[in-house]
């Protein structure tokens, strides 16, 4: 939608006021720099006034501002009205305004610096606390393109309004001096550069509308890279690599054509305000020089100070170009800054995790907005020290039982106890600090054995590292490593079988000392050994620590305490291992014997 200038203005402002409304304080020095760095530049140009006129042997005593004041402030501090003095006053002059130029462009780097880092720091914080179902909605290279890229225009937008504000005091300052030599040939000159402005105005939809396109590309790129950066096996082994590459080739063609597109209209309009400038001049010579009042050293001021101004006015068109790339990236910030805000994972809970007797889902319904219904009047219970198991078809909501005791998801109906306390009440970091969790879905750091079983927990010891390394039965095969407990992994522990990529994640969550340990299908995708020592793994926390095993392999889960059977959101089946396969019609004996 187009918007007029003022409705552009003001919605830049209100979509700003958030992110740069902390950094008030350094945009008023800014606008002080401003002043007085163009006071500076237009009465330095003016003193060429008086010193042309003592060059000429004119007397210096003369009707325009700039003549009559320098002429006072000399004679007010007895200094001598001479060529020296004055090119000195000049250069003085000159100097005071590099010097305001340089503090204001650092200081506005600062703030921008600063911008950029409290927003990073803010929306990873945030994303990082939210809630599971929102990052679940998450698009692979999304968040990264938002904090590298996305925040890092969207920051500019500081420096931009600091250089407006920088051209809009600087243009302020000029136009005043210029109004005091010649009112005419300033208003001239000020109506004139309103006048391209608006000429130039759809130049700037047509800026705004590319940018959009090419943050919209940027993202469709990143997050095509890195999903098939992830499934780079998978495209391999698929021989998809050209069908991938294609769709590749064609983001960076489109990325390709919106720059072209975008530098055709930026250098269009910077490229002919030169010549319409000068040919501005020429008219205004004409119109000037054959007046009583003409002052060739005026003129040339004056000349000066409108090719400053209308270099003013190019910046602001500039300015106005930035502003419409800039607004894609803003709004993009601002809208992930808002979704973060409102996706931030709550605790409600203040009790401390006491863990004596049993754990007991109780009534819990549960569904998903897309697929509905998935669990209905789930009830079952397990008893401290317990090796539970569950088992059921795919998508029957064994992964959302884990979830839900996770505290990732909240249950829609019903409650999950702990020693007959609501778990909802329970401190949600001291619950998930008693947890274990091992995922089907291995995630390792691209970093040593050592670092990934502490996870970020400098807490732990060596010797903790040790004992749950011993524990997933995962010690000798650390120990004849050359580096041992310092090996890299490598990305995603690609350097490592997927059974030892498991063990790794098992040692990492008995590091924890859990109370409740969870495997969610933890030995769906090993080798017979792998899952033998897992077994083994299990077997020794028996009675240690509370155990629940979601499996597709059944061998997992004969040695356990319990085995539920999850069909159709509930509990259909439940007992020992060794009693259902005696039970013949049990839904646990038909799938144990399947290949039968």
């Amino acid at each position: 939608m187009s918007l007029n200038t003022f409705q552009k203005i003001k919605y830049i402002f209100v979509l700003s006021k958030d992110l740069i409304g902390p950094y008030k304080s350094g945009l008023i020095l800014t606008i002080l720099l401003g002043f007085l760095n163009g006071l500076a530049g237009s009465i330095g140009i003016g003193v060429v006034i008086p010193l042309f006129s003592l060059f000429s042997n004119v007397a210096v005593e003369g009707t325009d501002f700039i003549t009559r004041n320098v002429a006072w402030s000399f004679s007010f501090l007895h200094i001598p009205l001479t060529p020296a003095f004055l090119i000195a006053f000049m250069v003085a002059l000159f100097a005071l305004k590099a010097l305001t130029q340089f503090f204001s462009k650092y200081n506005t780097e600062k703030l921008v610096a600063r911008l950029e880092e409290d927003l990073r720091k803010d929306l990873f914080e945030k994303t990082l606390k939210a809630d599971w179902p929102s990052l679940m909605e998450q698009k692979t290279g999304y968040l990264e393109r938002v904090l590298l890229f996305d925040i890092s225009n969207a920051a500019s937008l500081l420096n931009q309004v600091s250089s407006s504000i920088l051209i809009a005091t600087s243009f302020i300052a000029y136009a005043f001096v210029a109004f005091k030599i010649s009112s005419t040939v300033t208003l001239m000159t000020m109506g004139f550069g309103g006048i391209l402005f608006f000429l130039f105005k759809p130049l700037f939809f047509k800026t705004r509308k590319i940018s959009e396109e090419i943050s919209a590309t940027f993202k469709e790129v990143a997050h095509h890279v890195g999903e098939n950066i992830i499934g780079a096996k998978i495209v391999k082994a698929t021989s998809t690599e050209d069908r991938v590459i294609s769709k590749g080739l064609h983001y960076f063609d489109k990325l390709r054509r919106a720059r072209i597109k975008m530098s055709f209209y930026t250098y269009s309009l910077g490229q002919s305000l030169e010549p319409t400038g000068i040919a501005f001049v020429g008219l205004l010579f004409i119109f000037t020089y054959r007046t009583p009042e003409f002052n060739i050293a005026a003129f040339g001021v004056v000349v000066y100070l409108i090719q400053k101004m209308f270099s003013f006015i190019q910046s602001a068109q500039s300015q106005m170009q930035g502003f419409n790339g800039l607004i894609p990236y803003l709004e993009s910030t601002a809208e992930y800054k808002t979704i973060a805000k409102n996706s931030v994972e709550v605790n409600r809970g203040t009790d401390d995790f006491e863990f004596n007797k049993s754990l007991e889902f109780k009534g819990i319904e549960f569904s998903y907005p897309r697929s509905g219904e998935i669990l209905k009047n789930l009830n079952f219970s397990i008893q401290k020290g317990e090796v539970v198991g569950i088992i059921g078809p795919s998508g029957v909501g064994k992964t959302t039982v884990v979830d839900l005791l996770l505290r990732l998801l909240e249950p829609d109906g019903g409650q999950i106890l702990l020693d007959g306390k609501n778990i909802l009440k329970i401190d949600l970091k001291a619950w998930r600090n008693n947890i274990g969790y091992v995922p089907q879905d291995i995630f390792l750091l691209n970093d040593t054995i050592e670092n990934n079983v502490k996870f970020y927990d400098e807490t732990v010891t060596h010797e903790e590292i040790i004992k749950a390394i011993k524990m997933a039965s995962i010690y000798d095969f650390v120990s004849e490593l050359p580096d041992r407990f310092q090996t890299v992994v490598g990305e995603r522990g690609i350097e490592l079988s997927g059974g030892q990529r498991q063990r790794i994640v098992l040692a990492r969550a008995l590091a924890r000392n859990p109370k409740i340990l969870v495997l969610d299908e933890a030995t769906s995708s090993v080798d017979t050994e792998s899952e033998a020592l897992i077994q083994k793994a299990i077997s020794g926390l028996k009675g240690r620590v509370t155990i629940l095993v979601i499996a597709h392999r059944l061998s997992t889960i004969t040695n356990a305490d319990k085995l539920m059977v999850l069909e159709e959101g509930r509990i259909i089946e439940e007992g020992r291992p060794e009693e259902l396969l005696k039970n013949k019609s049990s839904h646990f004996y038909k799938a144990y014997h399947i290949k039968d």
